[in-house]
């Protein structure tokens, strides 16, 4: 009965740890990080206001400093891992809370205070961009951005996938703003993701505010972030193999990429030919690249064969310039 205490108390020790360990950020324009513990040092970082960050350690070195005419006391913290890697820096303290907001920010995420492990809901997540009240409406059409690849700017996809779906001007589920409706494949780049709400079925409810065009919107629908870029030396041409990081129990941002689909290009980056998302499931966990993708060129057919491997299965594209032919083997 002791041995199974033991591990017990050092979780329940390490929760609390982990828990203290975070602070959120309460200064209206932001917390400036420095690199020492003085007004007079560099500064290295700004953290927006509802920044989640970790505290390294307390110095016990006091400031006080006035906030339009109010005192505010407080001493510099060394805090981590405020650009989602572990760099250090200090801030003042003042401006720190264990309280976590109603929404707070990491990075380019940014968690409500209802997500959260602990505070589950029933049911299942369905996205309000494929709702037909939204369809039904007479929403402009948003032009995709699809005729040259531009990875640097833009290097997302959002696949409607033979189907229409409407992006959004915000994301209040309960008094969402349509923008328009969007037909076809184009490239995104991703400003910021906002987790919602997690379901005791692990599903999520994930919007993302995208770029396409140089214009915003927001939508609910799993955008396309992963890729494979292959040089076709023989044709003086590019492939790009597309899929959506899906994985573990269907929860998005999780695992493993699914829902494959190609864009073949020029070696100007102008795309020649895209294929529809293929029947392909990788299911495999830990494959890396060379376990996934498989290129070869056929002499005697003068075209790439191009197999996409999975954990029970194989799809071969064969691709000629022009045209691809896909089947399964």
């Amino acid at each position: 009965m002791k041995n199974s205490i033991l591990p017990i108390i050092l979780l329940l020790f390490t929760m609390s740890i982990f828990g203290q360990n975070r602070m959120y950020v309460t200064a209206e324009s932001g917390l400036v990080v420095r690199d020492k513990p003085s007004l007079n040092s560099n500064k290295i970082f700004h953290l927006p206001n509802n920044t989640m960050t970790y505290v390294k350690e307390k110095t016990g070195i006091n400031l006080v400093i006035l906030d339009e005419g109010k005192e505010i006391k407080g001493e510099w913290i060394k805090i981590y891992g405020f650009d989602n890697k572990d760099t250090k820096g200090y801030v003042f303290g003042g401006f720190l809370t264990i309280e976590k907001p109603e929404i707070w920010y990491s990075g380019k995420q940014a968690y409500y205070k209802t997500y959260d492990y602990d505070n589950q809901q029933e049911g299942t997540f369905e996205s309000n961009s494929l709702s037909e009240k939204y369809l039904n409406r007479d929403l402009q059409i948003i032009e995709p951005n699809i005729e040259t690849l531009n990875p640097k700017d833009f290097p997302y996809f959002l696949n409607p996938q033979n189907r229409k779906i409407v992006l959004f001007e915000n994301h209040k589920m309960n008094d969402l703003k349509p923008a328009g409706i969007l037909n076809d494949l184009t490239q995104v780049r991703i400003d910021s993701t906002f987790y919602k709400l997690k379901f005791k079925d692990y599903t999520n409810c994930v919007w993302n505010r995208i770029n396409i065009n140089g214009k915003y919107y927001y939508t609910d629908v799993d955008i396309h972030d992963f890729s494979l870029s292959k040089e076709l030396v023989n044709l003086n041409q590019k492939v790009e193999i597309i899929g959506q990081y899906d994985g573990y129990d269907g929860a998005y941002h999780l695992g493993y990429p699914e829902y494959f689909f190609l864009i073949f290009t020029d070696n100007k980056n102008k795309v020649i030919y895209k294929t529809k998302v293929l029947e392909f499931y990788l299911n495999d966990e830990f494959a890396m690249d060379e376990d996934i993708l498989k290129l070869n060129w056929n002499e005697n057919i003068k075209c790439y064969e191009i197999t996409l491997i999975g954990h029970q299965e194989k799809m071969r594209i064969n691709w000629n310039g022009k045209k691809a032919e896909i089947k399964k083997l």
